[in-house]
This record gives C-alpha cells, structure tokens and sequence, in this order.
C-alpha cells in the first residue's frame, strides 16, 4: 500500500525550543538561505538540555531529514545530535543518532519510521536534541531543516487503525494473562471470547494446563517433545546467539612466520604524487610514514620461496576467492603480494583440505593479466569463473591498459577465454575497481555495481567518478544499466568499500555500507531483480557495524540472515581487528557474535583486505589471506585458510534442558513433602539422572545440590498476589477501616485519589457505589474465617517457575492509566469518614476551611446523610434518640432535646514552643 502514495515535502512550524540568542530565533530554520549568517537557530547555550520541537500540520510517515548549513564550516555546526519522532510531544521515539560534516555541504538522514514489528510511525511532533558542536564549549547551530515522508489522509487512516488495534489487542492479551494466572476463568473465557483474542498457541495452552492446571509431568514433557517436532520452537531457536567455532584448514608459511615473529626494516619513505588508492591493496593511510607505492621499492617476492609456493598458493591482499556450493571447492586468483601483482589461479579441495595449481600465470595462456581490487563470480550450472575490473598505478595507465576486460575460465575445460575486451564499448562499466559483483545462475545474469572508475591521469582523480548498476546477460553477451551515477531515484548512490549480495529465493540484491566521497553509508538497500523495484530496509533499534576498510559480507538464504566481517578500523587510530556482524532480515536486528583485536591460536590474526566466502549448503565460512597492518612490516602479507563453523544450540540441546527443568520441578514438589522423601530420593536417583549430562562439571554440581532439597523440607515462598474473593474483599475492608486517620484527611484522599493530576477525566461518568451501613460492618472476625488458603499457590509455585523457564511469549509492560475522581465523589468520601468518626465517639475535624466540631456537626452530617434503616439521622444517634418509639407521657415528641456535654478542642500556639490545647465544656 505504501508504494502507491508519493514522498511529500512535510509542512511544519516551531513549536517548542529551549533558548535563542540575540536574533538567531527558532522559526530562522524554516528558511534555507546558506549565505545569511543571521539565518540560523542558535542557542544561549551549551548544555545538554538544548532542544527544538517542529510540529507538523498533519500525521505523517517522516522519512528523512535534510540540515542544510551555511556557506562555509561553522564551529557551531552540529558534530552530534539526537532526532525524537512520535505523535504525543510528552512520548516521543528515538529515530535518529548522527552528526553533521564540517563542510558546506547539505546533509540528508533516513529517519527510523518503522516499529520494530514492521508497522508504520506516524509522526507529528519532531525534536531535534543537540549533544555536541564541532568547537570545544560552543553553542548550537541550525541553519535549516527540511522534512519529507508521506501524509496522504488515506495512508495515515490505515495507520494509525492498525496501531490503534494493535494496542488494543496487546491490552487485552495482558488482561487475559492476569486473569488465567489469577485462576479467574470465567472472565477468562468470557474476555477470550468476547474479543477473539488468543493469549497464545494451541500447543501452548496444552502446556500450561498440563504443568500449572493438572501437575502432569509427564503430560507436559511430553508436549513439550510434541511442540519441538512440529516446529513450534522454529521462531524461538532463530534468536539464539551464534557461537563462532574456528577451524585452521592450512597456517601461514614459515617465511611468514618469521616477518611476523622478527619483522623486518622500515623500507625507505619516499614523498608519492596524489594518486588513488585500493583499500584491498593498499590503504590510503592518513599521516602513514611509509610509502606504499609498489614501484617505490623492491622486495623479494614472496611468491619464488622455492618449493612451499609448488604445494599452496602464497601470500597476498586484494584477491578474489568463490566457493562452488555443489562440491564445496574454493577456486583463488590474483591479488598482491606486497611488490606486485599476481594471475595465478589456485582450487582447495575442502574435503581431502589440498591446494591445487590451476595456471601460474593465466596471463600467458589467453587468461586475465596480473591484477588485484578485482572481482570474480562462480557459476555453478556452467561451472564458470567470470572475472571484471582491476586497479593499476599511475604509470600504468595508458589508453591500451585502461580497457574494461571481461574474462571467463571453465573448469571443464581448464581453459581460459575472453568474453569482452571492453565492457564499456558494449554498453558496460568502464574499468573500475573496489566494485561488487555477484551473479544469478538461474537467470544465468551478473551484476555490478558500484567501485571507482579509473581515471586516465592525475588530474581526474580530484573529481571523482563512480560505477552505477549493470546487468550482463551471459546468454546474449549484452549488457544493460540498471541504474547511472548520481542520481535522484529512491535508490542506492553508487560507491565504494561497499557490499552487494544476491539472495536466490527472494531474487534480491542486498548492497550494505560503503563510501561515497568524503561520506561514510551505513545504509542497507535491496533491489528486486527482474522489476526494479528498490527500497531501504530499517535495521531496528541494534546499531549497525561501525564503517570500516575492506568488509566482507556473505549471505544464507535458508536462514535469511546476512554476515558481515569488518576489517580495519576507519577511525584516527586505524586499528586492525575483525568483528562479525549479523543482519536477520526477517527480524530487521544486527547482533555482534564475535570479535577479535589480538592474536591467539585459536582464531585468525586480525586482518584486512582479506577474503570471506561461504558455502550455503555446509553452512561454512572460509577466510584465506589478508593484511596483518603491521607496523615494522608493512608489504607483509598472510597465506593462511581458516574454516568458520556458526553454531547455535541444538534442538534436542534445549529440549533436553527442558526436560531436565520440567523433572526437577516434579522433583522438588515431592522433596517438600516428609511422607514422599523415598519416592522423592528415587526420582532424583533415576528420573533426573537420566537426563542429567555427567560428563559435564557444571551440571554435576547441580545435581548433587538436588539432594539437599530433601533435608531443607517445605519451603514458605512468597507466591505473589491471590485472586480476591467476597471474604477477602470484607477482609480488606476490616484492615482498611482499622487504619488510623490522616493528619489532614482532605489533602491525603486528595492525593490517593488523584484529584491534583492533571490527566483527563474519563469519558463515562463514575457511578457512585453505595456503601454498606456502619452497623453491617465485621467488627471482629467471623469463627468460620480461615487464614488464606496456600495450598493452590504452593502445590504451583515450581510448576509455574517451571513454565516461565519453557513460555515462549513474552509480555510487554503496560502503563497503568490513573483517572482523575470528580470532586464531588471526593466530598461524598470525607463525609463518610467523618460519619464513621463521629459515630465512634470523635470530636470533628478540620476539612479545609470548614470545622466540623460540636451540635452544629451533628445537624449537617445528620441532615446531609441518608438514615441508616433504623430512621434515626447521626445526631439523633448521639443523642440517644429515637424517633420510632412513643415520646414519655403521650404521643408527642419532646420539643426540647436531652443536654449533651460535648468538649471542643482548640488548638493554639504559645510562645512559639509548639500546640498546646484548651478543652471548653459545651452545655
């Protein structure tokens, strides 16, 4: 439905700000004039607590945000800020955590603008939180802010019913959870029935009213058993933590070892023209002393280390490894090696774990010539290696060396073969490197997108050009672009360091990250093949993998999930380390599952310009070669293949820890009861040895503490609230009643009953309950009263402790509403109060500005109270009256009522040593 209504400029106006200076006002922002240095907010102040909240004239969908800035950098501009979205300005969402360029340049963000379950946010107020500006100590600056999304009225309806039902369908799941937790099942039944909603699954039910209603043990095991072969569990094991298990199919050579052992001398430092750069090859170091230039200085080439390099391939960076799903072979070519580059085509045998030379140098057999930053893909129908693109230095760029080759080579065969010799002649990308290519064997079509065209001199590179999307079709040899440079479409900008991937089920490209220009992507796009539709994906609350050089990202399509190993670090430190990332595409979440920042047997050294390929069909990793980034050997490369298992825990794992639960609850049930420690001692013996894992210290040691559970007895848990009963409710009234007064009654019933909040009344008016008569109160407890029966609550209490342990739903807290009480019942509760006080032999009060004290306290309250059923009023009661039995001496009543003594008491302050009071007798 979404696609169907056009992204709108949204229409906004200040509403709320935290301060201004001089004539930098809030409502400045609205206007984009970048040469008025008057035009902009800024505040009188760097705190924290700087804010600006922009209204919208309507509901809308906020899809990004635009700042525009002045027309140089402005120590005031925005390093960080924070962006707040939602439709109740007291409420609002994190929707954005960035921070602005110290350039001129505009800068647009994608605004969060999906809840973590996929639906929409409509958005009506936006608040935009300063946290840090480019100058130590400076003020904040905005100089203008631009919204767009969507606000059709036909879309923000549909919205904001949905989450409207939403709501309510999450309200009444958590009532429905309270009332069968509090064994309340009519009303239950009734609320389940009534609203059609199902607090949880058919096989869920089951267990509850095996473990909790029955105490079936043996019932509940086994529809746990029952659900984990039905794939109930399916969801619930999807969002277990991977742990990383690696595996070293093939170490670093003994040249290697001994430069990463000793190191070796810095090589000469020469000053290098402006040039481009290959992060696969050679990082562009800011600040680097050492040149990295490979016609600067000659080295020994790794490559003639005599019979070692006959057996496996030697090290290198910047070079292309695929795997061929069908028999799990991984075919490597090219790359450099720290002095040049290198055409020699290598296969592992994953099974025998053997390296094989295909070609030493393809370009002396109709193959590719040396190259590094290129790519390759793996066809596994036709069982092809097509590779495009490379990068070359400066001196090599001539006119005959800048043609875009295309070059395929058949396993089959064993030959290779030239499918193109310029790309760009037939409609193609010019030659480019640091591009991503992947392919579709169905479709039998490849894609490439994105990577740096190579300029032809110096001079171009100050501006630089960037590669769109291409499709080539391998049937008909032709190419086609998908999408150009720089342009204007709801689509991904072309860029580089970045990661594309196809997904063969949803017939999908993923493109994540990258760098355009001086600006870093953290941006996850897909686009649909064969229809071109394209959107960007919201990865959730989880932040997503910082930027870095060289990352590599694979993907399953079984489990939907993309993998993501970072490389070296693109802050100032430049630090080399290796974190992998996961991006579930069903639940939109990233989670870190490993990190590495220093060496140890177990796991590769830490590395960029590596390469990470994977085998969806073993469910394998592999990781082979790479930069070290060491500093005394800085043309060191790595020759080593590592294996990367991602296991999760295994089905019959949880459902044996369940099992092992569901017993020792049985178990600790019998143990509490004396006459059961032989049936109890039994069970432990048997039952819960047989699911017990010996071979583990861990769950050993808890078994043996089991056994202590027979000699501690019954143990007195706190079960938490009970369900209320008619005799509680009396009871409840009986502890209420024996409270002692407030100081000040009317300040605290205001404050119980929330007179001061300033929350609306409720839309139906309250009924006013009639209170049962004094006299109809217990005074004393009934003898057939019983103390609280536990015995429901403490034959449970491990049951449901047992079933929490195995829920597979979770509620989600609710904020209770408090609902202002009209004065009027506020009044008609002290009146109650003071009736009971006076009944019990009181003196009045204090209410307000009124005292009730004496004979004329009797009347109001006598006049103002309904009669009890006896007909006499409060002050007939106290003087002893009775209005239904027959006056002395006739029919009449007595015209002048019987003398009451009643004492007043008055409060006055001495000498400022405190109240003292003075009782004065009333005749």
């Amino acid at each position: 439905m979404e696609e169907k209504f056009e992204t709108l400029k949204l229409k906004y106006k200040v509403h709320k700000y935290s301060s201004f200076s001089a004539h930098y006002v809030p409502e400045n922002i609205l206007v984009n004039n970048p040469a008025d240095q008057l035009s902009r907010w800024f505040t009188d102040s760097s705190t924290a607590s700087q804010f600006i909240i922009l209204k919208l004239h309507s509901s809308a969908i906020v899809e990004t945000i635009k700042f525009g800035k002045y027309i140089k950098p402005h120590v005031s501009d925005l390093k960080k800020f924070q962006v707040y979205g939602g439709t109740d300005e007291n409420n609002l969402s994190l929707l954005l955590t960035a921070g602005l360029r110290k350039d001129n340049l505009a800068e647009i963000f994608r605004l969060r603008h999906r809840t973590t379950e996929g639906l929409f946010l409509p958005v009506k107020y936006i608040k935009i939180v300063p946290l840090q500006s480019w100058g130590p100590a400076s003020n904040y600056t905005i100089w203008y802010v631009e919204l767009e999304g969507k606000n059709q009225e036909e879309l923000i309806s549909n919205i904001m019913e949905t989450i409207n039902m939403r709501k309510e369908e999450e309200a009444v799941r958590i009532l429905l959870k309270h009332l069968r937790r509090r064994r309340y099942k009519d009303a239950f039944e009734a609320l389940s029935r009534e609203s059609g909603v199902q607090l949880e699954g058919h096989m869920q039910a089951r267990l509850w009213n095996a473990l909790v209603e029955n105490g079936d043990y043996k019932l509940a095991e086994r529809t746990f058993e029952e659900c984990a072969r039905d794939g109930e569990l399916d969801w619930y094991m999807s969002w277990q933590p991977y742990s990383p298990e690696w595996r070293k199919l093939c170490g670093c050579s003994a040249q290697v070892e001994e430069r990463l052992c000793c190191g070796e001398a810095a090589p000469e430092v020469h000053a290098r023209a402006q040039d481009l750069s290959c992060a696969d090859r050679d990082p562009r170091l800011e600040g680097a002393d050492v040149a990295l230039n490979g016609n600067e200085v000659v080295e020994s080439c790794f490559i003639s280390c005599g019979a070692a390099c006959a057996n496996r391939p030697g090290p290198r960076g910047g070079h292309q490894l695929v795997v061929d799903s069908n028999t799990g072979t991984l075919y490597l070519f090219g790359g450099w090696n720290g002095t040049e580059d290198l055409d020699d085509l290598w296969s592992f045998d994953t099974c025998m774990e053997r390296w094989t030379l295909l070609c030493r140098h393809s370009g002396m057999l109709g193959g590719p010539s040396p190259r590094s930053c290129h790519k390759m893909v793996f066809d596994p129908i036709n069982e092809k290696l097509y590779t495009l693109g490379r990068y070359l230095d400066n001196a090599q760029r001539t006119p005959s060396n800048l043609n875009s080759d295309l070059y395929v080579y058949s396993v089959r065969m064993a030959e290779w073969s030239l499918v193109m010799s310029d790309t760009a002649a037939a409609g193609g990308p010019c030659l480019v490197f640091d591009h991503q290519m992947c392919i579709d064997p169905d479709t039998s079509t490849i894609y490439v997108f994105g990577g740096r065209v190579l300029p032809a001199n110096t001079e171009e590179s100050a501006s630089p050009q960037y590669s769109g999307l291409y499709a080539y079709y391998i049937q008909t040899n032709t190419w086609q672009q998908l999408l150009p440079d720089n342009h204007d479409l709801p689509a991904p900008q072309p860029r580089v360091s970045h990661s594309m991937l196809f997904h063969p089920i949803q017939r999908r490209l993923y493109i994540f990250a990258g760098q355009r220009n001086k600006e870093q992507l953290l941006d996850v796009w897909w686009y649909e093949a064969g229809s071109g539709r394209c959107g960007a994906l919201c990865v959730g609350a989880c932040a997503p993998p910082a930027a870095g050089f060289t990352q590599r990202a694979t993907i399953d399509p079984d489990t939907d999930e993309i993998f993501v190993l970072s490389g070296m670090s693109k802050e100032k430190d430049r630090r080399v380390y290796n974190t992998l990332w996961v991006l579930s595409l069903r639940r939109l979440t990233w989670s870190c599952v490993y990190r590495n920042e220093t060496v140890s047997p177990q796991d590769p050294r830490p590395r960029f310009a590596h390469q990470l390929v994977y085998d969806p069909v073993r469910k394998i990793h592999y990781l082979f070669g790479g930069n070290p980034g060491t500093t005394s050997s800085p043309r060191l490369r790595l020759d080593d293949l590592w294996s990367l298992r991602l296991i999760r825990p295994a089905l019959e794992r949880v459902v044996r820890i369940a099992r092992a639960a569901i017993r020792e609850a049985c178990y600790r049930e019998l143990a509490e009861d004396p006459a059961h420690a032989a049936k109890a001692l039994d069970y432990l013996r048997h039952e819960l040895s047989d699911v017990t894992d010996h071979n583990d210290p861990e769950q050993v040691a808890h078994f043996q503490r089991l056994a202590t559970a027979l000699f501690a007895g019954a143990t007195h848990e706190d079960s938490g609230p009970a369900p209320l009963s008619p005799r509680r409710v009396r009871d409840l009234a009986r502890r209420r009643a024996a409270l002692p007064a407030p100081a000040d009654l009317a300040r605290a019933l205001a404050a119980v009953l929330g007179a001061e909040d300033t929350i609306p009344e409720a839309t139906q008016p309250f009924e006013e309950a009639t209170l049962p008569d004094v006299d109809t109160w217990d005074v004393g407890r009934d003898d057939e009263d019983s103390p609280r029966d536990n015995s429901w609550d403490t034959l449970r209490c491990h049951q449901l402790r047992t079933l929490w342990t195995l829920s597979l739903y979770k509620g989600k807290k609710r904020r209770e509403e408090v609902i202002q009480v009209k004065y009027k019942l506020i009044m008609l509760v002290i009146k109650v109060i003071i009736y009971v006080d006076l009944y019990r032999g009181g003196t009045g009060e204090r209410i307000g500005d009124t005292v009730f004290e004496g004979q004329p306290a009797l009347d109001k309250i006598g006049r103002e109270w309904p009669r009890p059923r006896d007909g006499r009023n409060c002050a007939d009661r106290r003087r002893g009256l009775d209005p239904t039995a027959p006056a002395r001496g006739g029919d009449s009543v007595p015209t002048k009522p019987r003398t009451t003594n009643i004492t007043r008491t008055r409060w006055t302050k001495v000498d400022g040593r405190g109240p003292q009071h003075n009782n004065e007798r009333i005749n």
